[in-house]
């Protein structure tokens, strides 16, 4: 199976990869390429950019969350199209103590993907060189066809960089400028997201301007195109499901969007979608329709009501600190939440639906807004980072997604924190055992009948069988929609 492709990486965080790997996406989709933009890790934003350049969703690539479920969830997605993957971090970074496990280097030995390095240039000249070599020879298997070099400050810098690349034989695929370096805006949680920002076509205009004139387009696509072919089993296993589903999808008039095939059971599960929540991973939503799960969004910011026959409901997480007058305001809405919870179907919650489900969010300047009350805590919004990293969840009793004593692999990153009701809350309906790097962390989140709330966000694509639990629990209640 040949798909062109390249990851984007960078000697460390901040070079510009994102800004970098967005435009080379825009580009490439306005030469007439099908192109397809992943992230590497778990960031919820950076792929909405990428969905703005190519119009289409982008992917999240992570070994952590997806576990063996990697290499076939970019088969899948990539067959037949130009993949362009953003790296996270620098290089060779990953999981503390594993050797780079989950980073960039890591996960373009998984794909046999190209890479091309984005460099800090602004302060570097011959010694940039050293650089690039270290980085090519750290691990051989990571094969680096080339370099950006970004925020370079003049031609005559760039001359002196561009004959020190030529020294370890290794291409400029590109020079930007100093001056003509664009940068996306950023908050609390890191970059905006695009939903967020009306972009002016002059922002694409620019970013387009910028990689058509300073990077070597035809250099670039050469390497995507001569990416070696993929040989992993799991990789050939998912692309034969793909073709066998589209094959029998053209001749069965009764399948659904995904290729399952309609059957009597198709639970409705509510997916909450607007600017308050929007954190989701694409593949796991594609996961649930495959799985036979029916999606239908509704916005807890501008539904007066939940859409009717719902089987369960999925709050992601996003931006609720944003929006709290107008979620708490809603009180419509809150009631039907309220009713839906009574009937027994299945509510999830991760981080901003979490705190939505809470009594009430206290804002950054200490405003207190009521909220779903589900939940008997408390959300209050604080300055510093409550807590980043990748975590192992252990369930604390059975539930409507697993059983006690289930393990998944998530990832947490969060300003805010909870506080219970009850000094014993926190323990009697803990959702988790949350561990850190092997070690008890705390206990987290809240389940208890059919509420399951945490900080921690799943990808589900890398824990289907989490999904089918859910499937059978609706099933086994008799709910038919």
């Amino acid at each position: 199976m040949n798909i062109p492709r390249v990851v984007i990486a960078g000697t460390h965080s901040g070079v510009g990869k994102t800004t970098l790997a967005t435009g080379i996406m825009s580009v490439l989709t306005s030469r007439k390429h099908p192109v397809q933009g992943y992230k590497i890790g778990p960031d919820y934003i950076d792929p909405t950019f990428h969905a703005l350049a190519t119009g289409r969703p982008s992917r999240n690539l992570d070994r952590w969350l997806l576990g063996e479920h990697l290499t076939s969830v970019f088969a899948r997605t990539a067959a037949n199209q130009w993949a362009v993957i953003e790296g996270v971090m620098g290089l060779f970074d990953g999981m503390s103590g594993t050797q780079g496990f989950g980073s960039t280097a890591d996960v373009a030995k998984q794909l046999q993907a190209p890479v091309i390095l984005v460099i800090d240039a602004i302060n570097m000249s011959r010694s940039v060189a050293a650089l690039v070599q270290g980085f090519c020879t750290f691990d051989p298997q990571v094969k680096i066809r080339g370099v950006i070099l970004n925020r370079v400050k003049s031609n005559a810098q760039e001359e002196l960089l561009r004959e020190a690349m030529a020294e370890i034989n290794v291409p400029v695929l590109g020079a930007v400028p100093k001056e003509e370096s664009l940068h996306l805006p950023e908050r609390h949680l890191g970059l905006v997201p695009s939903q967020e920002r009306k972009f002016q076509e002059t922002f694409w205009e620019d970013l387009n301007r910028v990689i058509t004139a300073y990077l070597d387009l035809e250099q670039l696509e050469q390497v995507m195109l001569q990416a070696e072919d993929f040989s992993d089993e799991s990789i050939n296993n998912s692309v034969n499901k793909l073709q066998t589903r589209k094959a029998v999808e053209n001749k069965n008039p009764f399948l659904g969007k995904t290729g399952v095939e309609v059957q009597d059971f198709r639970p409705r599960l509510g997916i909450a979608s607007d600017e308050a929540f929007t954190f989701y991973y694409q593949d796991a939503l594609e996961k649930a329709e495959e799985l036979g799960f029916v999606l239908v969004p509704f916005s807890p910011l501008h539904d007066s009501v939940l859409p009717e026959d719902l089987a369960g409901i999925f709050l992601g997480g996003g931006f609720p600190e944003l929006h709290l007058e107008q979620l708490s305001q809603n009180q419509t809405f809150i009631q039907s939440l309220a009713e839906l919870a009574r009937e027994g179907k299945g509510i999830y919650a991760e981080c901003g639906g979490y705190m939505y489900l809470s009594q009430a969010i206290t804002d950054f300047e200490g405003r207190r807004f009521p909220m779903a009350s589900l939940i008997p805590e408390e959300a209050e919004m604080m300055s510093r980072l409550q807590g980043m990293g990748y975590r192992s969840g252990v369930m604390t009793r059975d539930n409507f997604l697993g059983q006690a004593g289930t393990t998944v692999h998530g990832h947490e990153f969060h300003y805010s924190r909870v506080q219970f009701k009850g000094k014993s809350e926190a323990e009697d309906h803990s959702a988790w055992q949350l561990f850190k790097a092997g070690q008890l962390k705390q206990m987290e989140g809240y389940a208890r009948q059919n509420i399951f709330g945490s900080y921690l966000h799943i990808n589900f694509a890398g824990h289907p069988e989490l999904l089918d639990h859910w499937k059978n629990w609706i099933q086994d209640r008799g709910v038919r929609r």
